[in-house]
């Protein structure tokens, strides 16, 4: 047996929707698997290597031990989602091993199924349903239930990614967070948690851009993002908004499609130490691909 699995990155919150929207995107890390006699072989190329494990202390490991035993096969990774960037890396490693699992066991398994077996090892799931499914996701809470619905399978606006060299650990950043907010800013955060809504389901810019004034979270995470305050304050022309992604410290600039080339070279030329990735959101969530290994360069 021989097969790989693609894992997408994955933006979440979009500006005000805290811990319950993300959105899937164009860069994917892959995890190869074949059927080995000894003890299981990890190998890893790209992003983390030389400081992610490389036995079955690996998250994807663990995770793919919640289908089936590691023992018989040997996992390479080809790693090209920058590690704590606010970019899902986890949630994609994650979904990774479950997914190969479920492929080496020969089982299918709905979105509901593969995400109870991911959400002991990544608590995020607004990170972890759009990495599974792909597009644009709603995840909530209704009691003890965690419901999910696939919102969109694009947006009208273009999500071009900034990635700084620091990183951030989610962990710190959330303790921030103050534990209450004033009645104005909770109103005016349902407010704008309505608008991206409203701008997803229509796939309307305007509503969309103007979604993108979080009071939520964002404004409590500016210590550890320099970027976010940076290209609000001296915006790119041809850009719509900038939201945090995930606990950050990368960032997500919007553009109109018609001005999203001038805005990545704009991007490239003011901010010489950040990687700046155009990257389309993803139709496809994490999924199995019976290929031979593709180069660490490839992206889909």
């Amino acid at each position: 047996m021989r097969f790989a699995v693609r894992a997408p990155a994955t933006t979440a919150n979009l500006g005000p929707g805290f811990d319950c929207v993300g959105a899937a995107l164009d860069l994917w890390n892959e995890l190869h698997v074949e059927s080995s006699a000894g003890a299981p072989l990890v190998t890893l190329e790209g992003e983390g290597a030389g400081e992610l494990p490389q036995d079955e202390s690996h998250l994807a490991l663990r995770a793919f031990a919640r289908v089936l035993p590691c023992e018989r096969f040997t996992f390479r990774f080809v790693n090209r989602i920058p590690l704590e960037r606010g970019l899902g890396s986890s949630a994609a490693t994650v979904a990774a091993g479950v997914v190969a699992g479920l492929v080496a066991a020969g089982r299918d398994a709905s979105l509901d199924e593969m995400l109870d077996l991911c959400l002991p090892f990544e608590g995020h799931a607004d990170n972890l349903v759009p990495a599974l499914e792909g597009g644009v996701c709603l995840t909530w809470s209704d009691g003890d239930i965690r419901r999910t619905r696939r919102l969109a399978s694009s947006l009208p606006l273009d999500a071009i990614v900034v990635v700084p060299e620091s990183r951030v650990i989610t962990k710190v950043s959330r303790e921030r967070l103050p534990a209450s907010l004033s009645h104005e800013d909770a109103a005016a955060a349902a407010a704008q948690a309505a608008l991206l809504g409203a701008g997803i389901a229509a796939s309307d810019a305007g509503l969309l851009a103007a979604a993108f004034q979080d009071r939520l979270h964002e404004p409590y995470r500016l210590a550890d993002a320099q970027l976010l305050s940076e290209l609000r304050e001296r915006p790119v022309e041809g850009s719509a908004g900038v939201t945090l992604s995930g606990s950050g410290p990368s960032v997500v600039v919007w553009a109109e499609p018609h001005r999203a080339d001038g805005v990545v070279t704009e991007l490239r030329r003011r901010l010489l130490h950040a990687q700046v990735l155009p990257l389309a959101i993803a139709d496809r969530g994490t999924h199995p691909v019976h290929e031979p290994a593709t180069s660490l360069g490839a992206t889909a």
